[in-house]
């Protein structure tokens, strides 16, 4: 029984964490590079065994010369539509603020838990015991 409590405090412990943590590392990787204007031009649902993942083709102009290729975090309802992106080496991002805003609402409240669990075991620790 203490193994699936220690378990569930680590799991409740580690989540925010990760939850800021990926939303820190998709807003750099989405706003740090090239601006480039990219028409998405078609996406395609690929399933597998147990999962369905969804890959995007974008058309856009990179110092005169037009590239075709796939752009990271677009959807289907972006089909046709030319939109913001960020070209970083030979991959393409879409510049959509949606999934780390997402990450980060959900994880910053829940970084008070780990903090008021850390508080409370170091103020227990500090008491004086009579």
């Amino acid at each position: 029984m203490r193994v699936v409590v220690n378990a569930l405090v680590v799991f409740i412990v580690v989540v925010p964490f990760v939850l800021v943590g990926a939303a820190v590392w998709l807003l750099v990787q989405r706003q740090r590079g090239e601006v480039v204007e990219a028409e998405v031009i078609g996406c395609e649902l690929e399933h597998n065994y147990k999962s369905t993942a969804q890959y995007c083709m974008a058309r856009w102009t990179e110092d005169g010369v037009e590239h075709t290729g796939p752009i990271q975090g677009s959807g289907d309802h972006e089909v046709g539509e030319t939109i913001e992106a960020t070209l970083r080496g030979d991959e393409l991002y879409s510049r959509s603020l949606t999934l780390p805003v997402t990450l980060l609402v959900l994880g910053v409240p829940m970084l008070f838990i780990p903090f008021a669990f850390v508080r409370r075991r170091l103020r227990a620790r500090a008491a004086p015991q009579p």
